[in-house]
């Protein structure tokens, strides 16, 4: 083989390679190769050595070396990877047999390559997949033609186990039929389009629920997003789904939709009129009563006109009413006559009465104020009132008892007689013939017995009586009546009975629809997922909707005073804000915390016209607690965050301050050992074998701070403790009592201010010996060394000085630097360029920092402003 046109492939190659014989000789090593080995294992070769001399000098590779080479030897092309140093480096080893023409293996080519990158790619990579598939969201990797590649473990759990994709099996998303009816194909389609993001909520799923012996089927929403990965090209080279669950949420907000739909529903039907008005006095809204009052059909005709403009408006001052309300934010009721005219388009002819009644409402999404008015058609009612004074004359004729229409018993005769208007009632001529048993005929059966039988108790025992009956006129109409009657005496005989009878069936009605309309405020007030309540300024109670008994889980509550059914509640939250409900007149909302039932409840106070005050609750517990899960997991997360940190800044520190603070300890023995052996006199050689004992302890008080450092840097914290700066800094000089002999440095301390210090005592030692060191080392040989150390409090914390006459330093030059690792700024062969920046790092560890002033040949002064606990 041709060695001369081997080496220079060899020293071509820009990995690290070798070239050996079955004798382990090296037959060409190009420069990277004994370069790398140079550097990394301290061992150099050339051509000729042996690899054995590598295996001597680390036989923890001799084994795994040998064994390879020999394998290589046989003629066998392999790899493989070995991590080797400190830190770990990756490297892979290439073995390739070079051979002769009889196919003998003659040497081995062997490359080393780092690695160390691909490496840790690899370990970033299995990182994010185990990220990415214990998200807690459902995530799905797709090909831009809709097939399955990966889904995390959420996403499984969301498909199922009977999923084809989860089972292995081939999946495409565009072929399924159920996401083309849910939508999710139509979304996918929409990223492709788009390429961006698209998120929608969306109907994917349900499940079964069992209550009981029941089933029902629970739909499931989610948050489905999906996003596309782009190629260099700009086109879609994968797409990406996630499906985070919002059922829970989803079902509150169609709850509350249900809740408001219902509300319109209940304003819609109400019997009498509803309009809205904005704050400029447009119509936003009419219910049907009002729109049946103008003779408008359609739900918005007669929608969208304003007061102010308005002809009819103005005219009846219904203008000028609005903005009585707008201004001064208060109800106003009255009734009001308007005449319509015919040409009045959809209007009644003639005179008409109307109850309207004004007030002001905030929009509870707005905020704007808005104003409401109920108009009520009193029309009839109004002529009625003409009519019974029409009558009065007639109703004051019948005495005492005639209100409507009078009758008479005569007891002797049996003879009967009504009053015109009695006539009336029955749908009679008046007048008309009339006897007991004739007039008992108009009478329902159940009421003609209640009649008879209170006729007969008249009669017999002189017992007066006041019925309500039926009455089924002539014109078979059915009516309802109070009847009256009492019995008149002559010579302690009943000589007739007489009394009124009154036509009560609008008052019926009435109180029929007003029991009507109030069973329907009830159920609404009880649909809605709130509690509601209504209770007078002393705390009684006039009425609670279900969720709210619910919620107190109480017996009885309505008619009695909230504040002694729960005494707990005087003087409580709840308490302060009724009162100062009250007392602003405006609303109030809180959350309050009840003990008894370990439940978080959020309040709104409003008060009413009438004085009382409307309670809405509801139940927030379960939010309060996500709350704290939440600030739970945040704090859990940045204390290992800290903790972390405070790791990895400990063990630096430890390195560096193993290195550096033993140095000078070091130093000081050996000069130490030098001066005694260059002493004749035993006295003097005994002044520094105490020395040494001095400067030992010292050292091993360091060795042990440091093991104690070791043994507590997995707490978060560097444990403090109370330090003299006094005692600190002597111990110092004491370690550097050679170093502050040879040099004549003339130490002076101010500490009155602020004597000690919180801190780790290690710490402190390691700035105070580096402050001092750096004071000797680069002193100026022109004057007498001098170093000053000063203590201050300044905002709360401790700040340090230490000035030196030394050299100085040139800060326009360097300043930027000062603090660098390895950063040496003087030609002085003790500097390494390491103690201001073990310094630095030590007290920026614990909060704190450090800057220098400086100025060439005036001497340098250090500020180190520490963190006030």
């Amino acid at each position: 083989m041709n060695n001369a046109l081997l080496h220079q492939v060899v020293e071509a190659l820009p990995d690290p390679v070798v070239v050996f014989d079955p004798q382990l000789r090296l037959v060409s090593v190009n420069r990277a190769f004994a370069e790398d080995h140079q550097q990394h294992l301290g061992v150099e070769l050339k051509e000729g050595d042996s690899l054995h001399v590598i295996c001597d000098a680390h036989p923890r590779l001799a084994e795994l070396l040998l064994l390879n080479c020999q394998r290589a030897l046989t003629g066998e092309r392999f790899n493989i990877t070995l991590a080797f140093g400190s830190p770990l480096v990756h490297y892979q080893v290439s073995f390739s047999p070079l051979c002769c023409e009889n196919g003998r293996t003659e040497m081995v080519l062997m490359i080393i390559r780092n690695v160390q990158q691909e490496v840790e790619a690899r370990e970033n990579e299995r990182f994010f997949r185990s990220v990415l598939e214990n998200l807690p969201l459902g995530l799905h990797e797709l090909t831009p033609e809709g097939s399955h590649r990966n889904m995390n473990e959420a996403q499984r759990r969301i498909l199922g186990s009977d999923h084809p994709a989860v089972n292995g099996q081939p999946y495409n998303v565009f072929a399924d039929p159920i996401n083309a009816r849910n939508g999710l194909n139509d979304l996918l389609a929409e990223v492709k389009r788009l390429k961006t993001p698209v998120k929608k909520e969306m109907y994917l799923q349900y499940r079964e629920v069992v209550y009981g012996n029941v089933t029902r089927i629970q739909p499931l929403y989610y948050e489905t997003t999906g996003f596309p990965v782009l190629d260099g090209k700009g086109e879609v080279s994968c797409l990406f789904l996630t499906l985070n669950e919002i059922t829970d949420r989803k079902l509150a907000q169609l709850s509350l939709e249900k809740s408001e739909r219902m509300l319109q529903a209940i304003v819609e039907h109400l019997p009498v009129g509803y309009i809205q008005f904005d704050s400029f006095g447009f119509i936003r809204r009419v219910n049907q009563t009002q729109r049946r009052f103008f003779h408008h059909e359609a739900p918005g005709q007669g929608m969208g006109g304003s007061l102010n403009h308005d002809a009819f408006s103005k005219l009846f001052e219904l203008d000028r009413l609005f903005a009585q309300v707008l201004q001064h934010g208060k109800m106003v009721r009255l009734e009001k006559k308007i005449d319509f005219l015919p040409p009045h388009p959809g209007s009644h002819e003639g005179e008409v009465f109307l109850d309207l009644t004004m007030f002001p409402v905030e929009d509870p999404v707005d905020k704007d104020q808005i104003v409401v008015a109920l108009v009520n058609d009193i029309t009839e009612k109004k002529r009625q009132e003409l009519e019974n004074n029409k009558t009065h004359e007639f109703l004051t004729q019948t005495g005492e008892i005639g209100k409507i229409g009078g009758w008479e018993v005569d007891m002797l005769t049996r003879n009967m007689r009504w009053s015109a208007q009695t006539y009336k009632i029955h749908e009679l001529p008046p007048y008309a013939a009339m006897t007991m048993e004739k007039a008992l005929s108009f009478f329902t059966e159940v009421s003609r017995i209640k009649i008879e039988q209170a006729f007969k108790a008249c009669m017999e025992r002189g017992k007066a009586f006041d019925l309500q009956v039926t009455v089924h006129t002539a014109r078979n109409n059915l009516l309802q009546a109070r009847i009256i009657g009492k019995p008149e005496y002559r010579n302690g005989r009943i000589i007739r009975i007489y009394g009124v009878i009154q036509d009560i069936t609008e008052q019926y009605k009435i109180k029929h629809q007003l029991t009507r309309n109030t069973e329907l405020m009830r159920l609404f007030f009880d649909t809605i997922d709130m509690g509601y309540a209504v209770m007078d300024k002393d705390g009684k109670v006039n009425f609670i909707n279900r969720k709210a008994q619910e919620i107190v889980d109480h017996g009885k509550v309505i008619g009695r005073n909230i504040f002694e059914v729960f005494p707990m509640l005087v003087g409580s939250t709840f308490h302060a804000r009724v009162q100062q409900c009250m007392e602003l007149q405006a609303p109030v909302s809180f959350s309050n915390y009840l003990p008894a039932p370990d439940k978080w409840y959020e309040f709104l106070l409003a008060p009413m016209q009438d004085g009382n005050i409307s309670i809405f609750t509801r139940n927030i517990t379960d939010s309060k607690k996500m709350q704290r899960e939440l600030r739970k997991a945040n704090d859990q997360l940045s204390s290992l965050n800290k903790y972390l940190v405070n790791q990895n800044k400990q063990l630096e520190d430890f390195a560096h301050i193993t290195s550096h603070n033993l140095r000078a300890p070091i130093a000081n023995l050996k000069a130490l050992m030098q001066i005694m052996h260059e002493t004749d006199g035993e006295e003097e050689k005994e002044l520094y074998r105490n020395m040494f004992g001095e400067v030992i302890r010292n050292i091993d008080e360091t060795l042990n701070d440091l093991i104690e450092i070791v043994q507590i840097r997995k707490d978060l914290n560097v444990e403090r403790e109370r330090l003299a700066f006094s005692d600190r800094l002597q111990k110092v000089k004491d370690i550097l009592f050679v170093d502050i002999e040879t040099s004549g440095i003339r130490i002076t301390t101010d500490f009155t201010e602020a004597p000690d210090l919180e801190y780790p005592r290690i710490y402190l030692d390691s700035i105070l010996q580096n402050l001092l060191t750096n004071a000797i080392k680069y002193r100026s040989p022109e004057r007498k060394a001098t170093v000053h150390f000063r203590s201050k409090v300044c905002d709360g914390g401790v700040v340090l000085t230490a000035e030196d006459n030394g050299i100085g330093i040139d800060m326009e030059r360097y300043g930027n630097k000062l603090f660098g690792f390895r950063k040496t700024f003087h030609k002085n062969r003790d500097a390494k360029g390491i103690g201001l920046f073990i310094t630095k790092s030590q007290i920026e560890a614990m909060g704190g920092n450090i800057t220098a002033e400086s100025s060439l040949g005036q001497g340098t002064k250090f500020i180190i402003t520490f963190r006030p606990e």
